[in-house]
């Protein structure tokens, strides 16, 4: 609340002269009162006078019956007389004396129009004052307005002035970083140099290793050739082996077993990890042994990684997952197939592609953050370089990022299908796998998922399903290692076969592990 302002001091000369107008009113009015009390004792006393003379001159005229009376009379009379000349002087000074009163009546009704007069000057400046009190009162709120915007500005002032202290210190900073960096460059540029000429002569080296290749690659043209004549008889086999492979009692994926030796004594120039797909049409049916990996070592590369043992497995119901040298290019991210389960949860970036030789030069990308359990999201830097063959690759890492040229991000994206460590805390192995589709991308708060479970009578088709009362849940950002490995999919329409749910999955039973796919195919067989 605003003080209430004090009523404003008058002049001094207005003061004084208030208070003679007071004193002069009081007095005239005193007078008034002794003129008027004054002129009532002279009537009163004028009608005693005049009672007292007809009093007298009755008694005169009983006197004058009388002649003893005679002197009374006229001595009372001389004494009437002379009353009645003292009444005129009365009368006379009452008549001095009310003059007098008119007088000081009209010096003081001069007076009072002087005093009005000035009563109003004196309103009509207190009006003033006032209004010059209202524009000080604005005024001093302007001010302290002012006041205040001015200790703000001070204050921006005062930030940026520190900030631009900060700044000319980052600044300094930056620039003895920048001239050390420069060193640094200088002497990278003649490390650069040194590598340009061990450049150049490997490029010349490479020369002389491409003429080599083109003549090798003349008798690989032969191989081939004669490849396809056993690819025919391979065929055949196939299906001696399909019919074969209905009298086993069980359909497992294993490691071992007369079916690979049987393709790798009729194809000894197969690559490493090859699929091979049945004979016929892909009629959606379900064979005992629709997909088989095999392996072999290639003798004329002496640079090559060694090749992975044999892995059998299923073939998926509807969609093809395999891949041929035609699905790559240099540049693009690849997850590869780890040995400890054959989940494809290893990452290749693709340096180059080798077509005649079927197998493509890749260099690794190791994970920075280090875990007793395998890696499949967060940042991956650049590893060794090596050769791999085309059919060790799973899929294709599409949607990954990188601040660095050295460095990649992988982490799951919407819409994709996740395998999760079952008790991953536990770190055992085993491992155990929920599969799971990612419903949300990843922020502050995590990733959402939602659970998958098979449907049954087909291989690897699953739809969104309840996992111990839950369907969806959120993964925190520091249980990223949850995340296992991505499982390529296809969303199915419903109109594939029947009891398939549309808007269901069909994953590649190739990252989905083993005993997953055994225990569905005991079921079905039950």
């Amino acid at each position: 609340m605003e003080p209430e302002s004090s009523p404003p001091e008058l002049d001094p000369e207005y003061q004084w002269d208030e208070e003679l107008v007071e004193r002069c009113l009081s007095h005239a009015a005193e007078t008034a009162t002794g003129m008027l009390d004054l002129s009532g004792q002279v009537r009163e006393y004028k009608e005693m006078m005049v009672g007292s003379v007809r009093k007298q001159s009755l008694e005169m005229e009983e006197k004058e019956k009388e002649s003893d009376l005679r002197r009374s009379l006229e001595a009372e009379l001389l004494i009437l007389v002379l009353e009645m000349q003292m009444v005129e002087e009365v009368e006379r000074e009452f008549r001095v004396r009310e003059e007098k009163l008119e007088e000081r009546e009209k010096v003081v009704r001069v007076l009072g129009e002087n005093v009005q007069e000035r009563c109003n000057e004196m309103e009509k400046r207190e009006e003033e004052f006032q209004l010059k009190a209202k524009d000080v009162e604005v005024k001093r709120k302007e001010l302290e307005l002012k006041e205040k915007r001015v200790e703000e500005i001070m204050s921006e002032v005062e930030a940026r002035e520190n900030a631009q202290s900060l700044l000319d210190e980052t600044i300094k900073e930056k620039t003895n970083e920048m001239e050390k960096r420069e060193e640094e460059f200088q002497l990278k540029a003649k490390d650069v140099e040194v590598k340009r000429k061990e450049l150049e002569a490997r490029e010349k080296r490479e020369e002389q290793f491409q003429l080599r290749q083109d003549s090798e690659a003349k008798e690989i043209e032969a191989k081939m050739r004669s490849l396809e004549l056993k690819e025919k008889e391979l065929e055949r086999k196939e299906k001696e082996f399909e019919e074969l492979s209905k009298q086993t009692e069980s359909r497992k994926r294993s490691r071992d077993g007369p079916e690979t030796s049987l393709f790798a004594e009729n194809d000894p120039l197969t690559h490493s990890v090859k699929r091979l797909k049945s004979i016929g049409e892909h009629s959606h049916e379900k064979t005992d042994l629709d997909c088989v990996i095999l392996d072999s070592t290639d003798d004329d590369e002496a640079d090559d990684d060694e090749d992975p043992e044999p892995y059998n497995c299923l073939d998926a119901d509807f969609n093809n997952f395999n891949n041929t040298m035609r699905s790559f290019s240099v540049g693009q991210v690849w997850a590869l197939y780890d040995p400890l389960d054959h989940m494809p949860r290893l990452y290749a970036k693709i340096k180059k592609v080798l077509e005649l030789k079927m197998r493509v030069e890749v260099t690794w990308l190791e994970a920075k953050q280090k875990s007793p359990i395998p890696i499949a999201c967060g940042e991956f830097k650049n590893g060794e370089r090596t050769v791999k063959s085309h059919l060790t690759f799973s899929h294709l890492m599409v949607d990954h990022t990188g601040k660095k040229k050295s460095i990649i991000t992988i982490n799951p994206r919407k819409g994709e299908t996740w395998a999760l460590f079952r008790d991953w805390k536990q770190q055992k192995r085993p491992y155990g796998y929920d599969f799971v589709q990612v419903v949300s991308e990843l922020d502050s708060g995590g990733i959402g998922v939602a659970y998958l479970g098979r449907v049954e009578g087909f291989t690897s088709v699953y739809e969104l399903a309840e996992q111990n009362g839950v369907l969806q849940m959120m993964v925190r950002c520091d249980e990223m290692l949850r995340f296992s490995h991505r499982v390529p999919s296809f969303v199915l329409t419903g109109d594939e076969r029947k009891g398939v749910p549309a808007g269901s999955f069909e994953l590649d039973p190739a990252a989905i592990p083993r005993d997953y796919l055994e225990a569905s195919e005991v079921k079905q067989e039950e």
